[in-house]
């Protein structure tokens, strides 16, 4: 049995991986794809995101094991194979983007980023408190992840709302769904928090249009994937104040070039595409036990609807 493991510049650390699988799969063969070998050998592939040409010669390809939650990246490769597709869905990595979505929230709301400037200027000033009281926070999707950073910022009382691609029935939470909904769940949120799959139905979800139909004053939270904002618009929503501020762990590109208007707006916050990493200790037992269940011939778990690639 043998596992490819193909690092990009997004997913790296092929020998903690090595490691922990070894761990659990003690007889199994793991290699990367810079090191020699027959890719008919490959019967299992490990990876964030496919170029065109990834799978070539992989003739006895079982399964192709997704190392983050999402997998947009994988349809990059116009020749994925035919064959499942399992994502992580890790306890740990939610928590890390619970953590990173609580505080970029609080950036804004407790005017983080105002009392930096203050202090770089040596001034001792109190700004009023949030006029609106509880702010709105709203969530675009609401998955596995959503739903434990609207339970998190629930408990630390913001008013939370939801828009879902289908309807949703979710206690205490007002819920929003489909392309008729989607408007009048964004002109009450005040943080706007993307945590959607980029799907081609998704991508661009975030432009012009929608970001001007958000209250003022409004901020975007952003750490799902850059594709889906129109990175355009919102600098222009930014420039002319449709928006306060956003929060951005993803751009489009990414990363963004020297000297892009993003990079020095002082409403802006971007951090690496790093608020939800994956920890090959705590995936790696869900890729081993995916690969037994594969092997026994029994349903592997967390698998992708390729229709709607996630």
């Amino acid at each position: 049995m043998t596992i490819l493991f193909k690092a990009d510049s997004v997913v790296s650390g092929a020998e903690k991986w090595r490691a922990t699988l070894k761990q659990r799969l003690p007889d199994m063969a793991f290699r990367t794809s810079d090191e020699p070998g027959d890719p008919a050998d490959v019967e299992y592939v490990l990876c964030f995101r496919a170029t065109p040409g990834t799978f070539t010669g992989m003739t006895n390809l079982k399964a192709i094991l997704a190392t983050g939650a999402g997998v947009d990246g994988l349809f990059l490769d116009p020749g994925l194979p035919e064959c499942p597709i399992a994502r992580i869905v890790d306890p740990w990595m939610a928590e890390q983007m619970v953590g990173w979505s609580v505080y970029a929230v609080h950036h804004f709301y407790r005017r983080f980023g105002d009392y930096a400037a203050l202090q770089a200027e040596g001034t001792w000033f109190e700004y009023d408190d949030w006029e609106a009281a509880p702010p709105k926070v709203g969530l675009l999707g609401y998955g596995a992840i959503g739903a434990k950073v609207g339970a998190a910022l629930q408990a630390l009382r913001f008013d939370v709302a939801t828009w879902t691609r289908s309807p949703r029935d979710i206690p205490g939470v007002a819920s929003f769904s489909g392309p008729d909904g989607l408007m009048a769940f964004l002109g009450q949120t005040h943080f706007l928090i993307c945590l959607l799959p980029l799907t081609p139905e998704t991508e661009g979800i975030l432009n012009a249009r929608t970001l001007a139909a958000l209250p003022k004053p409004a901020y975007l939270i952003n750490l799902a994937r850059g594709g889906h904002v129109v990175t355009a618009d919102l600098v222009q929503a930014l420039q002319s104040g449709t928006l306060a501020g956003a929060f951005l762990d993803v751009t489009e590109p990414e990363p963004l070039p020297p000297g892009h208007p993003l990079w020095s707006m002082p409403n802006v916050r971007i951090t690496p595409h790093c608020s939800g990493p994956t920890n090959a200790a705590t995936a790696a037992d869900q890729v081993a036990d995916n690969i037994r269940r594969a092997e026994a011939g029994r349903p592997m778990l967390n698998l992708v609807d390729r229709g709607r690639r996630y």
